[in-house]
């Protein structure tokens, strides 16, 4: 057996099928070879020094553990895109909260407070009169300025161009002309609700009413 054996595998035959397997062998490797390496090509392309893309640009890869359920990974990645925020979105968001420059127009309630206050601040009198003496064709009357202004008045002014009255003497107060009266150097400023007390005499013609007041003018 040996020696039949031996000559078989020193016979031509013996030997030109054992060259065929040794090239069937090699053909596959070769094969699996250029398979890898067109793999290689395609995950990593022309740069073969290139990691493969594993992550989108803008989100994590989210990684599965151990033991979780598909589903749950699945959920994972629609809960992380969702809170991507789109720049339209974002643009929309910070437009709607940004404020307004353009200050309310007042109202006329407003308006109608606010100039009662400058009138409140500003300079004010009144002026009273009251009959102290009276005979058959004359009388004597005082006069009571009062400051009624939200700030002190340096000087005041009434008007005393009355029917029916002829003033013949005064006091404490200036003839200014035309009927009116101003105060004097001592007794023109006024604080607020502080008052200054003057007087005249005059005829009378029968039938004159003296009014109560007489209007007033401050000078601030």
């Amino acid at each position: 057996m040996d020696e039949a054996g031996g000559a078989l595998g020193d016979s031509p035959g013996g030997r030109g099928r054992l060259h065929g397997r040794l090239l069937q062998v090699l053909g596959g490797v070769s094969a699996v070879a250029a398979a890898v390496a067109l793999w290689q090509f395609v995950v990593s392309g022309d740069d073969p020094d290139r990691d493969p893309v594993s992550v989108v640009e803008g989100l994590e890869t989210l990684s599965v553990p151990e033991g979780a359920s598909p589903s749950g990974a699945v959920a994972s990645v629609h809960a992380s895109s969702a809170a991507v925020e789109s720049p339209s979105e974002s643009s929309a968001a910070a437009s709607s909260e940004a404020p307004t420059s353009a200050s309310p127009s007042p109202s006329p309630s407003e308006e109608v407070t606010s100039a009662a206050g400058e009138e409140s601040a500003a300079a004010a009198c009144t002026a009273s009169l009251s009959v102290e003496k009276e005979w058959d064709d004359s009388v004597e009357v005082q006069i009571e300025v009062v400051s009624s202004g939200g700030v002190a008045l340096e000087a005041w002014e009434i008007d005393l161009d009355l029917r029916d009255v002829d003033i013949y003497h005064h006091w404490n107060m200036r003839e200014l002309g035309d009927g009116r009266y101003g105060s004097e150097d001592w007794n023109g400023r006024l604080d607020p609700e502080e008052n200054a007390v003057a007087g005249f005499q005059a005829a009378t013609d029968d039938g004159a009413d003296l009014p109560g007041s007489v209007p007033c003018t401050a000078v601030s």
